[in-house]
């Protein structure tokens, strides 16, 4: 059994390393999708044009796209006008872009494309950095951004799903059957390494949890201990007000 001190998962090195074991994310595999992206790198605009487009039929998941991001400086428009040619929509395209070329091409040896996997997770959480939490230089100072953890995993999905379905229609004279299931594979391991990341700003440690549910837990007994002294003292008010009438309504006995 190889052990593994929980208390370090917190540590992005050790805790990509346990990814990497548990998920069993080789050189090969990453050999693998660097030797794929010749042949998925030209429609990457296209999978990145489709997401946006499916992202846009629902306002939960368009909603986000609304408000600022760092980087653009025009006018922002309502959920009902935003269209996907606006300014705003082609940075949002080009930076999905980005983190998909860096998928196919990254050197999974090098410590830097998880640190820039794990800055991803970080600046989707709301999280301002003011030199307290390791996200990109460029969101230093600048308003939150928040994306839920849901929209974020069910997008991995669907592309994931897209990148699947690409890769299984190329020729076998293109891709061979056993290389298809290779790169889907190495894929398929790389998301699941990201979700982690996405994952990890959003969630606590058990620890954490403890903590957070004893204050909800305190402040709901809190609210509970107004509420009843609340009641109390409406309840004496009545009861006073009552005794008032009843001491008015008494006959006249004076002699």
């Amino acid at each position: 059994m190889i052990p593994i001190d929980r208390a370090r998962l917190s540590e992005l090195a050790y805790r990509v390393d346990f990814d990497r074991q548990f998920i069993e994310f080789t050189k090969e595999d990453a050999s693998t999708l660097n030797a794929a992206a010749p042949l998925l790198l030209p429609i990457i605009t296209d999978i990145v044009e489709g997401l946006y487009e499916h992202l846009f039929e629902w306002s939960y998941t368009k909603e986000p796209f609304t408000h600022r991001n760092t980087g653009f400086e025009g006018d922002l428009k309502s959920i009902d006008d935003l269209s996907l040619d606006d300014p705003q929509m082609l940075l949002r395209k080009k930076m999905m872009t980005m983190w998909t070329a860096k998928i196919l091409t990254s050197d999974y040896e090098d410590p830097k494309t998880f640190e820039y996997m794990d800055k991803v997770g970080v600046m989707h959480t709301g999280v301002r950095s003011f030199g307290r939490q390791p996200g990109f230089a460029h969101r230093e100072n600048k308003e939150p951004l928040f994306i839920d953890l849901q929209a974020l995993s069910l997008t991995l999905g669907w592309v994931t799903d897209v990148v699947l379905t690409i890769v299984m229609s190329f020729p076998r004279t293109t891709l061979s059957t056993s290389k298809k299931m290779a790169v889907l594979r190495a894929f398929n391991k790389v998301v699941w390494i990201q979700q982690d990341l996405f994952a990890r700003h959003y969630t606590r440690t058990d620890e954490e949890a403890a903590v957070n549910l004893a204050r909800i837990n305190a402040e709901k007994a809190s609210e509970q201990e107004k509420e009843r002294i609340a009641k109390e003292e409406e309840e004496e008010a009545v009861e006073d007000k009552l005794a008032q009438l009843a001491v008015k309504d008494l006959p006249d006995v004076s002699l």
